[in-house]
């Protein structure tokens, strides 16, 4: 630790930092959120105090303000420096979940809701007046709404198991929801505002998903742990995603390239794989070619191309030996290793993991095995 802890009366709901990292503010169950010197972990000023439970504190983007929301039916804005309030309270039919600035520190986007109804507020930071209702009727709260990096557009996660995105100005949907099974804690845009990502407590398990921003639809299979995903995140490069569940983990993990043109040699992969070949009728007919034979002259392509390209090193790791090769396209850890990892980790979850990633692999199924018997 680099300063002592910093302490409230209560649970802290969040911590973040100031843009220029000089300052950390805090949010917490004793009504109040602080703002903490990064350096010495010694209060900036009095507390920043709610008549709620404070969900969440967030600077403004040039670290001059925050903004706070809570369980009182408040979001406030506040002088940095000074503690001060800078507006009246803006005023909510139910608890505030969410607060967050858009990126030129103009408007704040808030989400809130009660019972059946849920809804997320745009309002002008300087006046505290509200500019732009989402007017549209949840089945349960809003857990989270967030500008995209333009400020464009919103996307909000909700109780009733979607996530949308809207118009940031005229409140207009702008996508189909994005269906969950389960409740959607929290969804984020990626850095470059062409994906989103969800987390969710669907089917009793939790899940995260990649979506495409403009369509809406799906753009990975479900990032899966053992119990609901409380938040995930795009990393600042968009190439990969960290997921936190209350199955008392946190993982990393990579996604497919984006941003860059589908290199010629990704649709016939996709048709070598699937044995299949989509006419242009939009039929699925068999595939004239061997798939083994496309396949090896696909490796034999990528193999003769510089690695330097997210592709490249995707689809080399995708033709490569799944028993050694590393567990995703950018990561250090090979697979050997990392079912090592699982095993000395010793739980039921772990082992079965690891026992899926181990088939065919006598001797470290007899191990798992043994590991198994000890824990039960």
């Amino acid at each position: 630790p680099l300063t002592g802890p910093l302490k409230h009366d209560g649970t802290v709901n969040s911590a973040q930092f100031s843009p220029d990292g000089k300052w950390i503010a805090t949010a917490s169950f004793d009504n109040t959120a602080r703002i903490w010197n990064a350096q010495s972990g010694k209060p900036l000023t009095g507390p920043l105090k709610h008549d709620g439970l404070v969900k969440s504190a967030q600077f403004s983007p040039d670290g001059k303000w925050i903004a706070t929301a809570s369980v009182d039916t408040t979001a406030r804005i506040w002088d940095a420096q000074s503690g001060q309030p800078l507006t009246e309270p803006l005023k909510h039919d139910a608890g505030v979940s969410s607060v967050q600035f858009s990126p030129d520190g103009k408007r704040i986007v808030t989400a809130s809701g009660v019972g059946q109804f849920g809804v997320a507020r745009v309002w002008d930071t300087q006046s505290g007046k509200l500019l732009t209702a989402l007017l549209f009727e949840y089945e349960g709260k809003v857990s989270s709404a967030q500008f995209s990096l333009d400020g464009k557009r919103i996307v909000t996660a909700s109780e009733d198991g979607t996530a949308r995105v809207w118009d940031a100005q005229s409140g207009q949907p702008l996508t189909e929801p994005m269906e969950h099974a389960g409740e959607v804690n929290s969804a984020q845009f990626s850095p470059d505002g062409k994906r989103i990502v969800t987390a969710s407590a669907d089917e009793g398990l939790g899940t995260a998903w990649v979506w495409d921003a403009q369509s809406g639809k799906p753009l990975t299979a479900p990032l899966q742990h053992h119990d609901g995903v409380r938040s995930a995140q795009f990393s600042p490069d968009g190439k990969s995603i960290v997921t936190a569940s209350y199955d008392n983990a946190a993982r990393v993990w990579d996604i497919s390239p984006m941003g860059k043109p589908v290199p010629e040699w990704l649709p016939r992969l996709a048709e070598a794989v699937a044995g299949q070949h989509l006419n242009y009728r939009g039929v699925f007919e068999p595939l004239s070619a061997d798939p083994g034979r496309v396949l090896e002259e696909i490796r034999a392509q990528l193999s003769n191309t510089p690695a330097d390209d997210d592709w490249t090193i995707w689809g080399r790791w995708f033709l490569a030996d799944r028993s050694t090769r590393t567990i995703s396209p950018f990561s250090k850890i090979t697979v050997p290793e990392y079912i090592e990892n699982r095993i000395k980790e010793n739980t039921p979850a772990s082992l079965d993991e690891a026992e899926r990633l181990a088939v065919g692999n006598a001797g470290l199924l007899k191990r798992i095995a043994q590991a198994r018997a000890a824990v039960k």
